[in-house]
């Protein structure tokens, strides 16, 4: 029939043969090689008990010479088992494997953890420098008994994490006012630590009302139906500070749109100025992709972080028009050249590039999400300009808008802005 029969046996194979024991985080990284000539050995099993009782077991091929036994808690010296199995099944004698391993993930990052306040909440700072994954579970007081406040998980709040890099995140919302958290750290094997129990104040953090926005016309902002030449529309002849945008016809895509509650419409769409744009061959044409945005926010506020709406459309996800790379100037009735001088008389609050996906062509439902709902920039955290300030407290505010997901567009497009931070006078 051409089906091989298998055939099987009661002999064990060999036992393994330690070489040598290298420690890692949280691991052992084990040597191994092979009794010679027992070809039927299929793989090599690992395995130890943790410290709940429960049995850890990693295998690998026979064509691999190295196993990585995870999972581990502490220093001291831990004994892994390992087998040999064949294809019948059978199994080797025990060969054991002794060492100490290195303090793991889930350990270093409770050792480093630090909590501070934030705007609207706290803001949780860790190590993990081999990127393992790891999930920060959030406790806050339970205030249903009166005569006793107890923690409790809030699973809403959890942090899961496996970046070696970006090692902070702030949690929201919470009210400005003394609470006690606590804070657990797990991981994938199931370690978790003891808990960590601070007390603090979040800093107090509003929503920019965007209804106090006004869009300014003091750097002489345009309609047009496309764009316009660089050499004789961009700079102000008297001032020779750079012009405001030109914005698409008529107010429904000007700047006021980016203030308006509007999160899914189609609005604030506007031009980049382009060189040369009078010569008949569009090969000389020079995009200049630098274009500006002004508003009065009409209170003095000190950012903490903000979100862009950005088109719904599918095409515009991480493409087209939609601003990437931008830069927020502000200042306030403190300087009297705030509109005859710039940049030199504003302070450069940040400097902020949007997320790149893993592939644009094939987004996930996450980043997808992401993008078009919750794409927030934390204006100290998310800041990428060393010679910006982003606690400094502004009224006035200019958006240099740098960069769009498609350097070839020739205009830019965003639905809207939504603001928060610590708003100290309002006009």
């Amino acid at each position: 029939m051409g089906v091989e029969q298998v055939k099987k046996d009661s002999t064990k194979p060999g036992k393994v043969i330690v070489n040598k024991v290298i420690p890692k985080t949280g691991a052992l990284e084990i040597h191994f090689s092979l009794p010679e000539g027992d070809a039927d050995i299929a793989e090599i099993i690992a395995s130890y008990f943790d410290k709940n009782g429960r049995k850890r077991e990693f295998s690998v091929s026979r064509y691999n010479p190295t196993i990585l036994v995870e999972g581990f808690t502490g220093t001291s010296e831990v004994t892994v088992e390992l087998i040999a199995k064949n294809n019948s099944g059978n199994s080797s004698d025990i060969t054991y494997a002794k060492g100490a391993p290195l303090v793991s993930s889930v350990e270093l990052a409770f050792e480093s953890l630090r909590v501070v306040p934030t705007f609207g909440g706290i803001r949780l700072d860790w190590e993990n420098p081999v990127g393992n994954l790891l999930a920060i579970h959030i406790l806050v007081e339970d205030n249903l008994d009166k005569y006793e406040t107890i923690l409790e998980e809030d699973p809403t709040k959890t942090i899961y994490t496996s970046d070696s890099l970006r090692t902070f995140f702030s949690v929201r919302p919470y009210d400005a006012r003394i609470q006690k958290f606590g804070f657990q750290i797990s991981d994938k094997w199931g370690n978790r630590t003891d808990t960590l129990i601070v007390s603090l104040t979040p800093l107090k953090e509003e929503r920019l009302d965007y209804n106090r926005v006004v869009a300014l016309t003091t750097f002489n902002p345009r309609y047009n139906a496309g764009n316009l030449d660089w050499d004789q529309f961009a700079i102000d002849p008297i001032t020779g500070i750079q012009n405001d945008a030109i914005y698409h016809n008529n107010s429904s895509f000007a700047a006021q749109t980016m203030f308006d509650g509007q999160k899914t419409a189609q609005q604030a769409y506007f031009y980049k100025y382009v060189k040369n744009y009078n010569d008949p061959d569009p090969v000389n044409h020079e995009i200049i992709h630098t274009t500006y945005s002004t508003f009065d926010l009409r209170c003095d506020i000190k950012i903490s972080r903000f979100l862009f709406f950005q088109r719904v459309d599918a095409t515009y996800r991480y493409n087209r028009s939609s601003p990437k790379r931008f830069r927020f100037w502000g200042t306030d009735d403190s300087n009297p050249n705030w509109s005859s001088k710039f940049p030199e008389t504003w302070t450069l609050i940040g400097e902020y590039v949007g997320v790149e996906p893993a592939d644009r062509n094939n987004l996930t439902p996450e980043e997808i999400e992401f993008f078009t709902q919750n794409n927030e920039f934390l204006a100290e955290e998310d800041n990428v300009n060393p010679d910006a300030s982003p606690i400094t407290s502004f009224r006035y505010l200019r958006i240099e808008w740098l960069e769009t997901y498609n350097k070839t567009q020739e205009y830019y497009s965003l639905n809207e802005i939504e603001m928060y931070g610590d708003i100290s006078k309002t006009y």
